[in-house]
């Protein structure tokens, strides 16, 4: 019995300690690459132009009722929060994975419909093998799911002012508020360093 109990015991450390892993905020050592890709506008449109401010980039695609519908209201709860910040010091950035259905009209509507601030929040879109460059480079998987529709990408991370992610949050589950808190307190760090 007493084996029992230290082998339950074990696994249960175990699945702690997973599961404490999963829900780190710290990111892992990836960065945002330099991408040439399209904005709601239809203009071509540079990630390392992103360079010198703080990036908040989430993977969405319109007609998504659920998932992307979510992590869309809590980018505009993000934006809300950030006022001024938003645009001068920080940006949003919500890239398609789903770029042969999302054009920049479709994504101009989406924004338009979230009431995002197109001042500090970009909606962009670009060649599949570009978007799916920027997707593989935080690590993800954008293969379409068994039903052929696009996948659902819950991750979200924060990039600092080089383009290198400093968090990642599982989208579902942050606090818009604590983002808020913790862009502002990386917008302090960058500047004392």
């Amino acid at each position: 019995m007493k084996g029992l109990r230290a082998a339950g015991l074990s696994l249960l450390l175990v699945c702690c300690g997973w599961v404490q892993a999963c829900n780190r905020s710290e990111a892992k050592a990836v960065a945002m690459p330099n991408v040439q890709v399209v904005d709601n506008h239809g203009r071509p449109f540079s990630l390392a132009s992103l360079r010198g401010k703080l990036v908040l980039i989430d993977f969405v695609h319109v007609g998504c009722p659920s998932v992307c519908t979510s992590l869309t209201s809590k980018f505009g709860e993000i934006a809300d929060g950030l006022g001024a910040e938003l645009g001068s010091k920080v940006v949003l950035v919500s890239m398609t994975n789903d770029p042969e259905h999302d054009g920049p009209q479709q994504l101009l509507e989406l924004a338009k419909s979230s009431d995002a601030d197109l001042s500090g929040w970009f909606f962009v879109t670009g060649k599949s093998s570009d978007v799916n460059r920027v997707i593989r480079a935080f690590g993800l998987n954008n293969d379409p799911l068994p039903d052929g529709s696009p996948n659902h990408i819950t991750r979200v991370f924060l990039l600092g002012r080089d383009g290198h992610a400093i968090r990642e949050y599982a989208g579902m589950t942050m606090n818009s508020q604590q983002i808020v808190s913790q862009i502002r307190e990386a917008l302090a760090q960058e500047s004392a360093s």
